[in-house]
């Protein structure tokens, strides 16, 4: 992928994307753990971190924040409003509180540290992100899409034909909607509307391998 650099990281081997905005700067979408990893790939490019990005607040997407977000005190810290409650301090016990049980405390007592960073931007959907990229013409669109988690956001470059879904949308299937603030009606609609994003669109998710918009089957989840 032009422009993005992926590693597979934290206890769940989520999708981390490090998008090169330009030759100097870069975003990190979803940093689920690895944090010195990321750090070391990110100077190896001579690259420095304007952004963390959140999909959602997930244990699994979030555990290398905190080592980025002290590794680059000056870059911000963005995710949708309605994930803002799980973050901040007693970081381990509101994640086991929303998303223990099932094997989950576990998990989490393992991958996150005691805090993070509280947000710096809580996004509502509609905003655009990066519009002065040399990298993406146009920056990122925040699409809202509530379904695995209340606050879930995907980011589309339409000038790059490109969605990063988080645990929206995967190859096949879709994220699951039985967490706390999850809904399968909610997510029903996310999809629709992302339906009518353009056939040749590249899906880059949370999870596993990437598909497209016309290869995802959105009949089976109507």
């Amino acid at each position: 992928m032009d422009n993005i650099l992926h590693l597979e990281t934290g206890i769940l081997q989520v999708n981390t994307y490090i998008i090169v905005l330009n030759e100097k700067e870069a975003a990190v979408i979803d940093p689920g753990g690895n944090a010195d990893e990321i750090t070391a790939l990110l100077k190896k490019h001579n690259l420095d971190l304007k952004a963390v990005v959140l999909t959602h607040s997930h244990f699994d997407h979030i555990g290398g924040a905190d080592g980025l977000l002290k590794a680059f005190p000056q870059c911000k810290f963005y995710a949708h409003k309605a994930e803002a409650a799980y973050l901040g301090d007693n970081l381990k016990q509101k994640q086991c509180s929303a998303f223990g049980g099932g094997g989950f405390d576990f998990y989490i007592m393992q991958s996150l540290p005691e805090s993070v960073r509280g947000l710096d931007v809580l996004l509502e959907g509609g905003e655009t992100l990066f519009e002065d990229s040399e990298n993406f013409a146009g920056g990122f669109d925040v699409l809202h899409t509530p379904g695995h988690s209340a606050g879930s956001i995907c980011l589309y470059c339409a000038a790059a034909g490109l969605l990063i879904s988080g645990d929206t949308m995967f190859a096949g299937s879709c994220g699951r909607t039985d967490l706390t603030g999850g809904s399968e009606k909610a997510m029903k609609e996310s999809l629709k509307r992302l339906s009518t994003l353009p056939e040749a669109t590249q899906v880059l998710p949370g999870h596993g391998g990437t598909t497209t918009i016309a290869d995802f089957p959105f009949g089976y989840f109507a």
